[in-house]
């Protein structure tokens, strides 16, 4: 049975892609689906500086939904409807 990244790989659509950031985990490719893992490392004064910049309006955010990592295919649906950009996955 699939596990963490490998479901959400099971749940994309041939030939699109999947980046993660825990680069250890990255899946292999199936169905043309490619993977990536990108590394990220605690910045709080950095994530605070993106924080004010959301807080004054100048950078924007565009999560319209989250879903529950086991909901990645709902999610993946979600986004073959249409209309919708930023959707998240969380453990």
């Amino acid at each position: 049975m699939a596990q963490g990244r490998e479901l959400t790989v099971d749940a994309d659509r041939d030939g699109r892609g999947d980046i993660g950031v825990i680069p250890q985990a990255q899946p292999a490719s199936v169905r043309g689906v490619w993977t990536g893992a990108v590394e990220v490392s605690a910045d709080g004064a950095q994530l605070a500086e993106l924080v004010r910049l959301v807080d004054e309006g100048v950078l924007t955010t565009r999560v319209a939904e989250t879903f529950a990592l086991d909901d990645a295919a709902k999610a993946h649906a979600r986004l073959d409807e249409g209309g919708v950009r930023g959707l998240v996955l969380v453990p």
